[in-house]
């Protein structure tokens, strides 16, 4: 590996962290850094809250599921998906703005793509990172606290800061059961690719105290009921096109 991919392969979620605040220079020179995405025709639809206000923070935590590292990291970003700026810019100029689902997928993707550079060049300075999916469990809630406007699409949350942990990396699927030659494989040839990551994880969680559990009964349980039903109607409230 070269030294890009192998820090790229160290990366763990840290929840632990020292009561350290993130220097902001350090987080300016990420989110330069963050910018040189890949972004669809350069649109640049994403945008970023650092949430400083300790009783924000103390909320947030909470409506994130009780998280505490929301309100103890060293920083706590938003990540958000943005066409607010492209309907400004197209009032202005007196054009209409036509929004639609593809219009929010450019959001959502430039703003994954934005957060995972940011993700890495902060890593890259000895910083350790956990997003923060749960930001979307309570969203209209975190909404009010954040203030957001419309045409803007808060995604996750990312909390960053000097690691208090050393936790080992979570073992990923074997390529096989990623990467295809040609064509996507029947079901029992990509079943028959899982079950050995079936056993990795197996092991990994009996380290961990937890026998018996593994990645596809862990799949299995996440998605046998509904997820976060509200974020239709959240999205759409907020100027989201999603049919």
């Amino acid at each position: 590996m070269n030294p890009v991919q192998a820090l790229m392969a160290r990366h763990r979620s840290i929840r632990r962290f020292a009561p350290e605040e993130l220097d902001g220079g350090t987080l300016r020179r990420a989110v330069e850094a963050a910018q040189m995405a890949a972004s669809s025709s350069n649109i640049q639809a994403y945008s970023l809250l650092h949430i400083r206000d300790a009783g924000k923070r103390e909320r947030l935590a909470e409506l994130c599921g009780a998280q505490a590292m929301v309100a103890t990291a060293g920083a706590f970003l938003v990540v958000c998906g943005d066409a607010r700026r492209h309907r400004l810019l197209a009032e202005r100029t007196g054009r209409a703005f036509v929004a639609n689902l593809e219009t929010f997928l450019l959001a959502v993707v430039d703003a994954s793509l934005f957060a995972q550079n940011l993700a890495l060049a902060l890593e890259s300075e000895g910083l350790g990172i956990c997003f923060v999916g749960g930001l979307r469990t309570r969203l209209p809630e975190a909404d009010r606290v954040l203030a957001i406007p419309d045409d803007v699409f808060p995604l996750f949350g990312l909390c960053v800061g000097v690691p208090a942990e050393e936790p080992a990396p979570r073992p990923r699927l074997p390529v096989e059961a990623i990467l295809f030659d040609e064509r996507y494989p029947g079901d029992e040839e990509l079943l028959a690719r899982i079950a050995r990551y079936d056993e990795t994880m197996s092991a990994y969680y009996a380290r961990r105290g937890k026998r018996g559990y593994d990645w596809s009964g862990g799949v299995s349980r996440k998605f046998a009921k509904p997820l976060r039903e509200h974020l239709h109607d959240y999205y759409r409230s907020k100027g989201a096109h999603l049919s």
